[in-house]
């Protein structure tokens, strides 16, 4: 399986000369901290797309530089990462009292050669589990799995908890007393046998057997996972509203996975645009958007997003959101 090339600085600081924003939108987290440098050299802001946790890390060690130069660095854009703090914010205003949140992810797509299976597999081999409750971040185990019904087609899910950087801030912002994001599984192949090896050997040596996983990972994608592409994002979140007890239900989903990654980076492109998301510094996309405007985008580019709530047992569905 191709690996990536190593990207060569000259050559990138020949390609964001003049450039005012630059998209990390490669599978390239190896090689962020060189982008992002040549993208701070040039003066442009940056959005990257990156799944692996670790990216945020480098670009934390970048943060002094950033703020320094008054650039705006957002990372964690997309959907998975990126749609679970949007969210867990969206359902704020239902609430006096904002008690729990669980934000769900759950995707059928196969895989082809190349970057994206690389860089998924390595994500695998790092995987770690954490949700927040009684006041701090603690790992999470078996008992926290969640049944979620992601509707059609993908149905009722298994999902998974995941530890996810744009998730960090948000107790303090909002001030839950509980909250995770979760991840479906592939299908059984990829789950039983791709996870679980990728873990194992991720936990020997980093990067251990990783493009032999990629290749079981694409095989295992295509010849397990049913025909048509599906992806979909689902709140649940709990709360209190004039003394009584409130469940909101959010869902968002399409039938393009790379098209729904980039819905919500180009509503975060919108806002930066005409300065509601633009912050010097570094920053999450799901923390800066105004996150009404990014459902009725996403309506507007063809995603579906419903949203409904129950009241004491009183069903008060809405419906569609409207991206008027």
């Amino acid at each position: 399986m191709p690996k990536p090339t190593p990207p060569d600085p000259p050559s990138l600081r020949e390609a964001f000369q003049g450039a005012d924003l630059v998209i990390d939108a490669a599978t390239t987290v190896p090689f962020i901290e060189t982008t992002a440098r040549a993208a701070l050299a040039a003066g442009a802001d940056w959005i990257d797309i990156h799944y692996p946790q670790a990216g945020v890390a480098v670009l934390e060690g970048l943060r002094p530089e950033i703020e320094g130069a008054g650039l705006a660095f957002v990372t964690q854009a997309g959907f998975l990462p990126g749609l679970p703090s949007v969210f867990a914010r969206a359902a704020e205003g239902r609430f006096t009292r904002y008690r729990k949140a669980a934000a769900s992810v759950a995707m059928r797509t196969d895989f082809d050669p190349g970057g994206a299976a690389l860089e998924l597999v390595e994500a695998l081999g790092e995987y770690s589990a954490e949700v927040f409750r009684d006041g701090r971040w603690r790992g999470a185990g078996a008992r926290e799995v969640r049944k979620v019904d992601f509707g059609p087609p993908l149905g009722v899910k298994t999902c998974y908890p995941t530890t996810l950087a744009e998730m960090r801030g948000l107790p303090e912002m909002l001030g839950v007393e509980e909250l995770g994001a979760y991840v479906a599984g592939i299908n059984w192949f990829v789950d039983g046998v791709v996870t679980p090896l990728a873990y194992l050997l991720g936990k020997v040596k980093s990067g251990l057997g990783r493009d032999r996983l990629a290749w079981l990972l694409v095989w295992g994608s295509k010849r397990f996972t049913p025909p048509g592409e599906a992806v979909a994002v689902v709140l649940e979140a709990e709360g209190e509203r004039g003394g009584e007890e409130v469940l909101v239900r959010l869902r968002a989903g399409h039938d393009d996975v790379y098209g729904f990654t980039a819905m919500p980076v180009v509503s975060l492109l919108l806002q930066i645009l005409d300065g509601t998301a633009r912050k010097a510094g570094l920053s999450m996309m799901g923390h800066i958007v105004d996150p009404g405007r990014l459902l009725a985008d996403l309506v507007r580019m063809g995603a579906e997003v419903e949203e409904g709530e129950e009241v004491r047992g009183r069903s008060s569905p809405r419906g569609e959101v409207d991206g008027g």
